[in-house]
């Protein structure tokens, strides 16, 4: 009875402030005219409404006080208190604050009142705000707000009203929306701030009614549906303050007002660093989702700021003179960072889960026929777990998987061999060799790492660094994959499920696909991977003027991760779209069409390079580098294996082993059907890969030429033959019953015998003699340990290779370790002088060898075994190499005289050795002289002493030489400033195609007000 008896006594003002608001203005006036508790003054306040919102407010017979349209929240309920009587008892006079857009519960006010009563040190109550559209929807059970500045109301997305909420608790701030507040409280604390003339007016008020002293409650049994409409960008943001009447902006910006002015003086520093941080990382996620508009609305909130520093300590002084508690007082209703990131990382969660794993819901209509003898309480049948067997693609799955397991007997551990090189020990290593600007690798080079190095150091990068697992599961599940992946693109050209798992099987143990895993050729692996969602992609080739722009660079990004890898992939391309391009201007003659499709053609061609520089470029300028893919230089099988779309070369499929890759090629050329189209790229695949099959390149750490390796175009030229075989095949049986016996029995029976035949004799292959493949899991090294122990020393290895049938004395230069992954692709080109000296020592000729090795800096000749006894015997014989070891796994001879890395020679001509790290230096010289360093010579070398750059010139042998005129403390350095500029580069193409690529995003004014409430 006390409680009711207060809640009679109590005299509640409403004051409805109206901005444009005739949408939603009538359901607002009726849910005030049907409060259980009634109203017992209201007062409207139009702020310059253009729409009809005057005529019904007059119409419904509210006074209404209007003011300018610039006129803000808070100045319309400082007006409408002006004109209101003096209060006869302060305690008991209330402020119920509307919006023109929020309609209250018939019972929403009774019930503020009744917990007001029950809480009396409070002074403020605000509903629980619903959606207006769907009214189960919860929006806010009072409001926060968080260390960056983001609006925090504790609710998940579209969280429903469950109840899981309801009570009355103590908040920060409940929103403006059907807000009940104490008058005499409200006007004590200066009601509203006038710079916070729209948005997060609420936070601030709370905020300063906690430190005074005050509670502020929200009460889960008073409702109210609210529309937010200035939030959702339902009417422009028409207040004085608001910055080019974009609303998120004056958001952002009142955030941050709110943060600075509130919080503690002595952690202002770090609020302005983490407004700052978010607002980039704001404005960055708006970039890519193609919202420039808000993405400069972040970034110009904070500026809009900074400019008026007056104004934040004005504030401040304000806020001052009430406060009676500490700012911290406010700690237990900011939300703490953990909670926001575990917030962040669920809905982030869910909403890739939403992606991937759609829900389906079963639903049931009156439609559905009723069984009345349906027993109900029969419990239901469930399929037996073998069943799944009956189903084509599983099938397939089981088999490729026990097929790997058997033929990857020798790859269970670290893998090396083959092309593939030894693995760094983590992602670590291969970050820092893509970013570094020298290499010490044989002379030493400033040529940049491939960019593919960057993709490998990701994906090694999610299995914690762990580089040598990651090549490990992409060999081992190489055939999986190939088979997933082709399986996609099969399924848009054929319903018949055995004839597209068919196909991919096919494609998964392809001569190519076997070769490229048997002989550790990563580029081949990853084209092959990548090739059927380019398919997917790029089916409307020839009628590109079809696919959007987007799409284009959807395209383009699949393809530069393709090109990185494999640039056979750019030259086929480049030679398919000039062709295409051609054709289609001696067709069409329609000029402006033509250059339609040229432009799409030419940026899914060329916008890959761009987000592959430097590495593109570099290719580029040495042309050869296009046919040859990452990892050491290995021989391919050459034209005729290629011509059998088999690459060849070790641990490739026998010749015997043919496959129906060609055949079906040449059989579609006949074809009436797409087939024919798909066989032209096809085939321009594999003459491709026949010509260039045909020639040799030496590089790559191989000083001999050897042939060249095709695998990517014949990767092409299978998945053409198998989607073109799909297509021919598809509804073939229909056909060929109901006709008469011809040729295409006779060419289907063909086809199927083939590759029936092949399918057998690969898989007796791979799981027989292909096993033992050159690329598998070993511990052994090529040098010496102890040759290891000294960073960066140069050893010369001579080892006996045999190419093309015959023995061939070959040689690298190595510092202190194996050759590493990423190594051989920039491996420098070899020294004229020390390829002659080598020869010199095979053919016993070498007397000045070792002076010439010696001044190269080259330490050690280590003759890897089984070495050729006729060359120790030479080594031994010549002068100035002293025999170190000789063991099973190579003989090592000591070069006499040997320069180091770094040398430093005084006036006198006395040569001493100066200590080095892998690349730079800093020591302590103690005389005048010169500092020699017999890398290679780049123009970014640099030493610097007391300040000054030594002066750099060339010696004889075209080392860099520079002069010291004093003794003190030298820094020798690479300069990498060029290197950084082009990663730099390539880091603004590639994030620039990323978000030409990605989905735009939707401003809020173009979602339906469902969508938003």
């Amino acid at each position: 009875m006390a409680v009711k008896a207060a809640e009679d006594l109590r005299h509640v003002t409403a004051i409805l402030v109206v901005h444009d608001g005739a949408p939603w203005l009538p359901q607002v006036v009726a849910s005030l005219t049907s409060q259980k508790h009634s109203i017992d003054q209201i007062i409207a306040v139009d702020t310059g409404s253009t729409d009809s919102s005057a005529a019904l407010l007059k119409g419904a017979k509210i006074p209404v006080l209007t003011l300018d349209r610039e006129s803000g929240f808070g100045d319309a309920i400082w007006a409408a208190i002006q004109t209101l009587p003096a209060p006869t008892s302060p305690e008991n006079e209330w402020l119920w604050i509307l919006h023109d857009d929020c309609a209250m519960h018939p019972e929403a006010l009774a019930n503020l009142l009744a917990a007001l009563a029950e809480k009396p040190q409070a002074i403020m109550a605000g509903p629980k705000l619903l959606g207006w559209h769907d009214k189960s929807h919860l929006l806010e059970v009072g409001v926060s707000i968080a260390a960056d500045g983001a609006r925090w109301t504790g609710l998940e997305p579209h969280e429903y009203d469950q109840g899981q909420h309801d009570g009355v608790r103590d908040v920060l701030a409940v929103s403006t929306a059907g807000a009940l507040v104490r008058r005499d409280v409200f006007v004590e604390l200066g009601g509203f701030d006038p710079n916070l003339s729209l948005f997060r007016d609420d936070v601030d008020f709370g905020w300063r009614a906690r430190v005074a002293g005050h509670s502020v409650i929200v009460v889960s049994d008073a409702k109210g549906f609210h529309a937010q409409a200035a939030a959702s960008e339902r009417r422009t943001a028409d207040v004085k303050e608001a910055f080019l009447h974009r609303p998120l902006l004056l958001d952002r910006r009142n955030a941050a007002y709110v943060l600075l002015v509130n919080s503690s003086l002595w952690m202002l520093p770090w609020i302005v660093l983490q407004l700052l941080g978010s607002a980039t990382a704001r404005a960055i996620g708006f970039l890519l989702a193609k919202l420039p508009g808000y993405a400069s609305d972040e970034l110009l909130a904070l500026a809009t700021l900074v400019i008026h520093p007056r104004e934040i300590a004005s504030a401040r002084k304000f806020r001052k003179s009430h406060r009676l508690l500490s700012a911290r007082a406010v700690k237990e209703f900011i939300p703490h960072r953990r909670h926001q990131l575990r917030t962040a990382t669920e809905r982030l969660i869910d909403s890739i889960r939403n992606k991937l794993l759609p829900s389906v819901s079963e639903t049931t209509t009156v439609l559905e026929p009723l069984n009345e003898d349906e027993d109900l309480l029969t419990p239901a049948t469930t399929g037996r777990w073998w069943t799944i067997l009956k189903q084509p693609k599983a099938l397939a799955g089981l088999v490729i998987l026990i097929l790997i397991a058997i033929w990857s007997r020798q790859r269970y551990g670290s893998l090396v061999g083959g092309a593939l090189p030894q693995t760094p020990e983590g992602a670590r290593d291969l970050w820092r060799m893509y970013f570094d600007s020298w290499h010490q690798i044989g002379m030493g080079t400033n040529q940049g790492s491939p960019a593919w190095i960057a993709v490998i150091a990701l994906g090694s990068s999610i299995l914690f660094g762990k580089a040598d697992l990651f090549i490990t599961l992409l060999f081992f599940f190489a055939p999986l994959i190939f088979m997933l992946a082709s399986y996609r693109l099969f399924s848009k050209l054929t319903s018949h499920n055995w004839l597209r798992v068919v196909a991919s099987f096919l494609y998964a143990i392809s001569p190519v696909a076997v070769a490229s895993i048997n002989s550790g050729r990563i580029g081949t692996i990853v084209t092959l991977i990548l090739l059927p969602y380019i398919g997917l992609l790029i089916r409307d080739w020839l009628i590109i003027e079809n696919i959007t722009w987007r799409k284009v660079f959807i395209i383009s990004l699949v393809l530069s991760l393709s090109y990185v890898f494999s640039m056979q992939v750019f030259f086929y391309l480049l030679i398919a779209t000039t062709v295409v391009s051609i054709m289609d201007y001696l067709r069409y003659g329609n000029i402006s069409f033509f250059h339609q499709r040229l432009a799409r053609r030419a940026t899914l061609v060329f916008a890959p390079l761009l987000a592959s520089i430097p590495w593109s470029f570099s290719v580029l300028f040495e042309p050869k580098r296009i046919f040859l893919e990452p990892g050491l230089a290995i021989a391919g099988g050459g034209p005729n294996f290629a011509l059998l779309s088999n690459p060849g070369g070790s641990g490739a499929l026998p010749w015997w082993s043919i496959s129906p890759v060609s055949l079906v090629l040449l059989v579609a050329l006949f074809s009436s059907t797409r087939a024919r189209v798909i066989s032209y790229f096809g085939c321009g695949a594999l003459g491709a890969a026949v010509i260039i099959g045909s020639l040799s390149f030496s590089g790559h750490g191989n000083s001999s030429p050897v042939q060249t390796w095709t695998g990517s175009f014949i990767a092409i030229a299978t998945i053409c033959a198998i989607a073109a075989g799909i297509l021919i095949l598809d509804n073939l049986r229909e056909v060929l019953v109901v006709t008469n016996f011809h040729y295409r029995h006779i060419l289907a029976g063909l086809l199927v015998v083939v590759t029936t035949l092949y399918s057998l004799s690969t898989i007796s292959w791979i799981v027989t003699a292909g096993a033992d493949s050159p690329t598998r899991a070993t511990d052994s090294k090529i040098l010496p340990a102890f040759l290891g122990v000294e960073d960066g020393v140069k050893t010369i290895v001579l080892r006996q290779v045999k190419s093309n049938g015959v023995n061939s004395l070959q040689y690298f230069i190595a510092r202190g370790h194996d050759v590493l992954l990423g190594e051989p692709d920039i491996t420098p080109n070899e020294s004229p002088e020390i390829a002659n000296a080598v020869k010199e020592i095979a053919d016993g000729t070498g007397i000045t060898a070792s002076r010439v090795l010696g001044r190269y800096g080259i330490q050690y000749v280590f003759a890897k075994g089984p070495t050729n006894n006729e060359v120790v015997r030479t080594i031994d014989g010549l002068g100035g190499f002293v025999r170190s070891s000789a063991t099973n796994a190579g003989i090592v001879w000591k070069v006499n005289n040997a320069y180091a890395r770094i040398n430093f020679i005084d006036s006198n001509g006395k040569i001493s050795e100066i200590a080095s790290t892998s690349v730079g230096t800093r020591t302590q010289v103690y005389s005048a002289g010169t500092i020699l360093l017999t890398d290679s010579y780049s123009n970014s070398w640099k030493i610097f002493q007391n300040g000054t750059t030594l002066e750099r010139t060339k010696d004889v042998n075209g080392f860099a030489q520079f002069t010291v005129n004093e003794p003190g403390e030298i820094s020798l350095l690479h300069d990498g400033t060029a290197r950084r500029g082009l990663l730099s580069l390539q880091f603004i193409f590639l994030v620039t195609l990323i978000v030409l690529a990605a989905p735009a995003g939707r401003k809020r004014r173009e979602m339906s007000e469902s969508e938003l409430t």
